[in-house]
């Protein structure tokens, strides 16, 4: 059953752009996202000069704790909700990824800082700190209302060390800590004239490339509002840097690897000015502001990251960003020659371009060619941390898929599964395989059913559920699986939708029956909840 889908928003503005001829074109879109920017400030790498950061020997608890969750007209109930809101948005975006890998990766980053982050937080700001990617060549992140944290492949990409990728996030989750998104949210609610639905559909444009939010929320008296809330958010830049340089030290990175992540993003800014660069030079990262991190967090070098794991990362995030098939295959060709501003000067980099290589050539389709070039990523392996192999193992699993070999993968899922039993990628390598058999089409069906009772909230396996379960003919078990799917996605009329259509299929039996009956009352109330709770956001 396809999905319902939300109506389109922002095609008008995209038609114009479209519409108009080459460069000019270009232009437009980039003056329009310039202004985007500008407007939502949720692009936390907009840095400004820094207050007071933990120094040596001192508690991030210490730290004061900034942000008046007093002066907010949002609850964090209704701070969740929005969030929920947004992320049901973004999900539907062409631009979201979905890649375990990668994913769980950078939450590996996110958990490993988080610790020392709760320490510092504001009794009612979110706990946790889920990580979303977005495929777009952009250095970038931004937090959302709830939690939520967008990270652009262009920063995993751009950056040349974990640490500097753990500054970006250590700035991010200290905004969503010390509630300054809350406080931005209450600021615009109170104004009258730049609302919360607009402030909504200015990161939802951001996210798609629209200049329609830009253009809508720069009418009138707008600009002046924008202006207001610009200034504002630069108080947020001072904390979301004092108290993140501050948790890089209290969580084990160098605390000098903020100001080593400016001094990129000053680097990166020189090259290329287009779209989120075009913010940076409304907000100069001077040389002061430069030498107070070096004084708050050390004026050391950052020591060079010579971590296999690190670098198989930023590979693979280079071999996802491409979207056609030439594009695929021309960064392929490119990962034989060295490149200004790739580095190759430790093995685990040119191990990590041999898998680049192959990950592309797996995306195109040409297999030989993956396999030749997983072949010699192997063997750049060899003498480096076995335990930081897993993605070339990954990586050989899939092309085994791909190649039509699902038992092969299925054995060698079996295999790292018990090494790393934890491992979200793994759970899934497993399910795919068992899927990709009609043979194990029950086996896939058992599996997932016990899976979905221990992860509960992972959304593609709830989806590969109801895949078995139709192989199998359980048709009213499928709807139900795929209910609960669209309800994770954040699409609980969809979600509603199935679980009536489950209940009206015949074959089910009674234990099944209950099942479909208790959550469709219990979706129904969450639903009713949801939109009581809508009315309440000020908009």
């Amino acid at each position: 059953m396809p999905r319902p889908r939300r109506p389109a928003t922002a095609a008008p503005a995209a038609a114009v752009v479209d519409a108009l001829p080459g460069q000019h074109a270009i232009a437009v879109h980039r003056a329009r996202r310039r202004a985007l920017l500008c407007c939502i400030g949720c692009a936390g790498l907009a840095l400004q000069p820094l207050a007071r950061a933990a120094m040596p020997g001192e508690s991030i608890a210490s730290l004061p704790a900034l942000g008046d969750a007093g002066q907010g007209v949002l609850s964090p109930v209704l701070e969740q909700r929005l969030g929920q809101r947004i992320m049901a948005e973004i999900r539907q975006d062409p631009h979201y990824l979905r890649d375990s890998l990668l994913r769980d990766y950078l939450q590996s980053i996110v958990e490993r800082l988080r610790k020392a982050e709760l320490a510092a937080a504001e009794p009612e700001a979110p706990r946790h700190f889920p990580v979303f990617l977005l495929r777009e060549a952009v250095f970038n992140a931004f937090a959302l209302p709830g939690g939520h944290i967008g990270v652009y492949t262009g920063m995993v990409v751009d950056a040349v060390a974990e640490a500097q990728v753990a500054a970006v996030f250590a700035h991010e989750m200290s905004h969503i800590t010390q509630r300054h998104i809350e406080q931005r949210m209450a600021r615009a609610g109170s104004n009258g004239a730049l609302s919360i639905g607009s402030m909504v559909l200015a990161v939802l444009a951001g996210v798609a490339g629209s200049g329609q939010a830009a253009e809508g929320l720069m009418l009138g008296g707008q600009a002046a509002v924008a202006d207001r809330e610009l200034r504002f958010s630069r108080s947020n830049e001072r904390d979301a840097d004092r108290v993140g340089i501050g948790v890089l030290r209290a969580s084990g990175y160098p605390p000098q690897a903020m100001a080593s992540m400016l001094e990129r993003l000053q680097y990166l800014s020189r090259l290329d000015d287009a779209v989120v660069f075009a913010f940076l030079q409304d907000h100069p990262l001077t040389s002061e502001r430069i030498a107070y991190a070096q004084e708050l967090g050390g004026d050391q070098p950052l020591p060079p990251d010579t971590t296999l794991r690190f670098w198989l990362m930023n590979a693979r995030a280079r071999a996802l960003q491409p979207t056609r098939m030439e594009d695929m295959r021309r960064l392929a060709l490119s990962m034989r020659q060295p490149q200004p501003g790739r580095p190759d000067r430790y093995p685990a980099q040119r191990c990590a371009w041999a898998y680049c290589e192959a990950v592309c050539w797996l995306r195109a389709g040409e297999l030989d060619k993956c396999d030749a070039a997983l072949l010699r990523a192997d063997q750049m392996a060899e003498g480096l941390d076995p335990g930081q192999h897993l993605p070339l193992r990954l990586l050989r699993a899939d092309w085994l898929l791909a190649s039509a070999k699902p038992a092969q993968a299925l054995e060698l899922a079996r295999t790292l599964r018990a090494q790393a039993p934890d491992s979200t990628t793994l759970l899934h390598l497993q399910a795919r395989a068992l899927l990709a058999s009609p043979s194990t089409k029950t086996e896939a069906r058992d599996f997932l059913r016990e899976q979905t009772v221990l992860h509960p909230h992972d959304e593609q396996l709830w989806t590969w559920l109801a895949q078995a379960y139709a192989a199998c003919g359980e048709f009213a078990a499928q709807h139900r699986a795929t209910a609960e799917a669209y309800a994770l996605d954040g699409n609980l009329e969809g979600a509603v939708m199935q679980l009536h259509i489950a209940h009206k299929t015949p074959g089910a039996d009674y234990f099944e029956a209950s099942i479909i009956d208790a959550r469709l009352r219990a979706m129904q109330q969450r639903l009713q909840q949801d939109r009581a709770l809508d009315k309440m956001i000020p908009q």
